[in-house]
C-alpha cells in the first residue's frame, strides 16, 4: 500500500517560499517582513502562494492594539 505524503507545516511552507523568492524581484515584500504563507487553489486549478506580511501601505488605517478583556464578574 502506498504511503500518503505528509502535509507540510506552516513553517515548512514559509521556509520554502523564502528560499524561492529572488532577491532582485521588484514588487515583492522584504524577506524579514513575511510572517506566513497560505496556499490557494483557484477554481481553474491554478495554485498560488499568498504571502502574509507585516508591511502596510501609506493609505492603510493604522492598526489599533486590542484592549485587554476584563474578567467576568460572578
Amino acid at each position: 500500500m502506498a504511503r500518503r505524503p505528509r502535509k507540510r507545516t506552516q513553517d515548512e511552507q514559509l521556509e520554502e517560499a523564502l528560499r524561492n523568492i529572488p532577491p532582485d524581484r521588484p514588487g515583492l515584500p522584504a524577506k524579514d517582513s513575511i510572517t506566513g504563507v497560505e496556499k490557494f487553489v483557484s477554481p481553474q486549478n491554478d495554485e498560488y502562494l499568498i504571502l502574509k506580511t507585516t508591511e502596510t501601505d501609506a493609505y492603510d488605517q493604522p492598526v489599533k492594539p486590542k484592549k485587554p478583556r476584563r474578567p467576568r464578574k460572578r
